[in-house]
C-alpha cells in the first residue's frame, strides 16, 4: 500500500503534502487518461522491474485493433528488438473485472501471435493515421542505427514465438493476484512474461501531479526441457533451459524468494554489464541459477553460471530447438573460431549440436568479484565472437 507522498525542495522547508487522488473521480483522469500518459511517458512503466528484455519501451499506437470478435488493445509498445508490450488500462471495480481483464489480454496476445510483420504495420498505421513502415520508423526515431530488415525478422520471429509483455495498469491492484497467476498458468502456452502495474497519483495545492507507479506482479513463462553441457571427459559443465514452447509452464515471480533474490544481487554487475556490441542485449537472469544473452539467431544465446555443484564459473553458447540448423554452419567454422576465443575455451560435436564453452574453477579465484568479472569479460568476447558470425552467416527461412 501507497504511503503519503510528501516533497521536500530544500533543507529546513516545510515539506509540501500531496494527496492522494483516486482515478475517475478527478478531471477525467480514467482509462483512457492512463492509457494515453503511458503513451506519452513510456518511462513511468517499470519495464525494468518486470522483465529488461522489453526494454526500453517505444510508443506505437493507441487502440490498436486485434481483428473482429477480439477487440482493441489499449497501448502497444515495442522495443529495439522487436518485442511487443501490449498494455490494458483498468480501474478496477470488482474480483470479476480483474478475471475479464487477464482473460482479455491472454486473448490479445494469441491474436497478435498469429500476425506476420504486415499485420502489425498495417494495423498500427490505421491506428496512428500514419503510412509507410509505421512501426520501424518510430522504433528508429530513438534508435538510429536500427536495420530495418534486421527488426522486421526479429518482430516477425517474436509474434510468432508468442514473446510479448503483457501488462494490466490500473489502480487498486492489491487482491486476488494469486487467482489471477492461476489463470493465467490454467490458459496460457505462449512464451510471454505477464505483469501488473499499480499507478498512484498524488495532486498538490498548486495543482502539480506526482505519479506513483510500481510493479506488483511478474510471471514468465519457460519450457522445463534441461540442456545438459559436458566437457571433453564427460563431465557435466552446466544445465539450461530451453526456449518456450508449447509445453510451457508458469513460473510465478509474485514477490522474489529469498533465494532468488540472493542470486539476483550476486548477478547484478553482470545484468548491468556494457558489451563492446552497441546493439547488444543485455543479460536477463533465468532460474534457477544462471544468466541468458540473446544472439541474432532463432533459438541462439549465450548462458553463463556459477554452479556450485561443479565448482566452476563457465560461459556457453546453446541453440535450442529440435531442428539445429546453426550447428552445422559452425562446425565448417570451428577452426576459424577457436582461436579466437579466451583460454579455457573449448568446441566439440555434441547430439545437441556444435558446442562452444568456456569453464574455469573456483578455486583459480580469489573472491566472487573475480568470478564476477571474469564472467562479464567472458560473455563480452563470446559476443564479439559470434554476434558478428552470426549476422553473416544466412539465418534459416
Amino acid at each position: 500500500m501507497f504511503g503519503d507522498f510528501f516533497l521536500i525542495e530544500r533543507d529546513g522547508a516545510t515539506p509540501t503534502h500531496g494527496e492522494r487522488l483516486a482515478f475517475g473521480e478527478t478531471n477525467g483522469r480514467n482509462e483512457a487518461w492512463l492509457r494515453d500518459t503511458l503513451l506519452r511517458h513510456p518511462e513511468l512503466i517499470p519495464v525494468g522491474d518486470i522483465d529488461p528484455a522489453y526494454g526500453p519501451l517505444t510508443p506505437l499506437c493507441a487502440e490498436l485493433h486485434l481483428g473482429a470478435g477480439v477487440g482493441r488493445l489499449d497501448a502497444a509498445f515495442i522495443n529495439a528488438y522487436g518485442r511487443l508490450t501490449l498494455v490494458e488500462c483498468k480501474l478496477w471495480r470488482n474480483p470479476q473485472a480483474r478475471r475479464e481483464v487477464v482473460a482479455q489480454v491472454l486473448d490479445y496476445a494469441r491474436a497478435i501471435s498469429r500476425w506476420s510483420y504486415s499485420d502489425l504495420q498495417r494495423q498500427v498505421a490505421h491506428a496512428t493515421g500514419r503510412t509507410g513502415n509505421v512501426p520501424y520508423e518510430l522504433a528508429k526515431a530513438q534508435h538510429p542505427k536500427l536495420i530495418e530488415h534486421d527488426f522486421v525478422d526479429a518482430t516477425a520471429a517474436a509474434m510468432r514465438a508468442g514473446r510479448f509483455l503483457l501488462l494490466i495498469a490500473g489502480d487498486g491492484i492489491r487482491e486476488d493476484v494469486g487467482a489471477m497467476a492461476e489463470l493465467i498458468n490454467n490458459n496460457a502456452a505462449m512464451g510471454f512474461s505477464f505483469g501488473m502495474v499499480e499507478v498512484a497519483l498524488y495532486g498538490f495545492a498548486d495543482g502539480a501531479l506526482a505519479i506513483q507507479p510500481r510493479a506488483i506482479a511478474k510471471t514468465r513463462l519457460i519450457e522445463r526441457t534441461v540442456v545438459v553441457l559436458r566437457d571433453r571427459g564427460g563431465a557435466a559443465v552446466a544445465a539450461d533451459l530451453d526456449e518456450p514452447s508449447d509445453q510451457s509452464v508458469l513460473r510465478s515471480h509474485l514477490g522474489e524468494g529469498q533465494k532468488q533474490a540472493e542470486y539476483r544481487e550476486w548477478y547484478k554487475p553482470i545484468l548491468n554489464m556494457k558489451f563492446d556490441d552497441p546493439d547488444q542485449e543485455a543479460p536477463t537472469l533465468y532460474w534457477p541459477n544462471n544468466v541468458r544473452v540473446p544472439l541474432p539467431w532463432p533459438k541462439v544465446w549465450l548462458t553463463a553460471s556459477s554452479l556450485a555443484s561443479e565448482e566452476k564459473c563457465a560461459v556457453w553458447l546453446v541453440e535450442g530447438g529440435k531442428d539445429k540448423p546453426l550447428s552445422p554452419l559452425l562446425e565448417e567454422r570451428r577452426e576459424e573460431i577457436d582461436p579466437l576465443l579466451p583460454a579455457g575455451s573449448f568446441s566439440q560435436p555434441e547430439n545437441m549440436g556444435v558446442v562452444f564453452g568456456c569453464q574455469r574453477p573456483w578455486a583459480s579465484f580469489a573472491n566472487e568479484d573475480e568470478k564476477k568479472a571474469w564472467i562479464a569479460e567472458t560473455l563480452n568476447t563470446f559476443v564479439n565472437v559470434f554476434r558478428p558470425l552470426l549476422k553473416e552467416l544466412k539465418e534459416p527461412t
